[in-house]
């Protein structure tokens, strides 16, 4: 008897009464009294699609909370932006945006290319001479930006 408790653990009243009513119908293929750990297996086998209902509504919620939070926090931000507040934000990203514009165009120039080119040719052992460099050729892409 005491295994039947050990086994039985858990089991709601529910469970286990759908499972005596189906053990009582034959579910278990054999007419002898089901061993505890049948009669768990049986028990389990009755509460798995309650427990997983139950699962799938315990994450829809948790999802639903996480949105409601979500939404309540966007809310707030967009309406603490007062007009300064939005001001002070535009004038320091335009800044950002110009510091970086400034910093592209400076590494595009002329004198940085030439930069470059020194530097690479210095690491390859060589000296930058631009009269005596060759053209190189383009290959496959000389028909580039020309209507065929």
């Amino acid at each position: 008897m005491a295994l039947y408790y050990i086994a039985l653990e858990g089991v709601t009243r529910h469970g286990l009464q759908v499972a005596t009513k189906n053990i009582l119908q034959g579910s278990l293929g054999h007419p002898f009294l089901p061993d505890p750990p049948e009669l768990r297996q049986e028990c389990n086998k009755v509460m798995k699609p309650i427990l997983d209902a139950m699962a799938w509504d315990a994450n829809r919620d948790r999802i639903l909370r996480e949105q409601r939070e979500e939404q309540r926090q966007r809310s707030q931000s967009q309406s603490t932006w007062t007009p300064e507040s939005r001001a002070r934000a535009t004038e320091k990203w335009q800044s950002v945006k110009a510091a970086m514009q400034d910093k592209r165009d400076e590494e595009n120039s002329y004198d940085a290319a030439m930069a470059r080119l020194q530097a690479a040719a210095e690491a390859n052992g060589h000296e930058l001479d631009l009269e005596t460099m060759k053209p190189v050729s383009t290959g496959s892409f000389k028909q580039a930006g020309r209507a065929a």
